[in-house]
C-alpha cells in the first residue's frame, strides 16, 4: 500500500469520527435574548385640552334626560392623571325644559392600560337654582388618537339634605 493511500484512509477515518463527535454535542445558542422591542406604541396622550359633548339620567325631583357641553384641561404623570373639567346641561322632562346644570370637577385617575382611564370626581355644581357639592367615578376609553368614549356617575348634595343622581355618557376630542 502506497503512502498516498494510507493518508488517504486515515483522513477519511478521522474525518467520519470527528463528523460522528460532534453530532453528539448538544446545541447552546449563544445568542443574548432581546432587552427591549425595537418599537413600543406610547399610547394614549392624556395630557392635553379636550371639549366634548355628554347625554345623561338624572334622578332629582323627577326624572329627567340631559344634553350638554364640556371642557377640560389633564397632566399626565405616569400612570396618574389628573384634571379639572367644566360643563353645562339642560334638563328635560318629557319634552319640556326642567332647568340647567353647571358643573365645576376635579379628576383624579389611574391608567388601567395606555388607553383606559379609571377616575374620581370632585367638585362643586349649580343645578336647578341651587348650589351643590359633587363627588363620583369614571371610566374612559381612548378610541383614537383624539377621540374617548367614556362614562360618569356623579352623586350631586344639595344644603337641605337632597341629593340627586347622575349616570352620564361622554365623548371627548382631545387638541394638542
Amino acid at each position: 500500500m502506497s503512502i498516498l493511500k494510507k493518508i488517504s484512509i486515515a483522513v477519511l477515518a478521522s474525518a467520519a469520527m470527528t463528523a460522528g463527535a460532534s453530532a453528539a454535542d448538544p446545541v447552546i445558542d449563544y445568542t443574548p435574548a432581546p432587552t427591549q422591542p425595537a418599537y413600543s406604541d406610547p399610547g394614549f396622550d392624556w395630557n392635553r385640552f379636550y371639549a366634548g359633548v355628554n347625554g345623561a339620567y338624572v334622578n332629582a325631583a323627577s326624572d329627567v334626560w340631559g344634553i350638554g357641553a364640556i371642557a377640560g384641561m389633564n397632566t399626565q404623570f405616569d400612570q396618574m392623571v389628573f384634571g379639572f373639567e367644566v360643563g353645562a346641561q339642560a334638563n328635560y322632562d318629557g319634552g319640556t325644559y326642567y332647568g340647567a346644570q353647571y358643573d365645576l370637577t376635579g379628576r383624579a385617575g389611574y391608567l388601567v392600560s395606555d388607553d383606559v382611564l379609571l377616575y374620581g370626581v370632585g367638585g362643586i355644581g349649580y343645578h336647578f337654582d341651587d348650589a351643590v357639592g359633587i363627588v363620583g367615578a369614571g371610566i374612559e376609553f381612548a378610541v383614537s388618537d383624539d377621540l374617548t368614549l367614556g362614562s360618569e356617575y356623579n352623586w350631586s348634595f344639595y344644603e337641605g339634605g337632597t341629593s340627586s343622581h347622575a349616570i352620564d355618557a361622554k365623548a371627548r376630542w382631545y387638541f394638542n
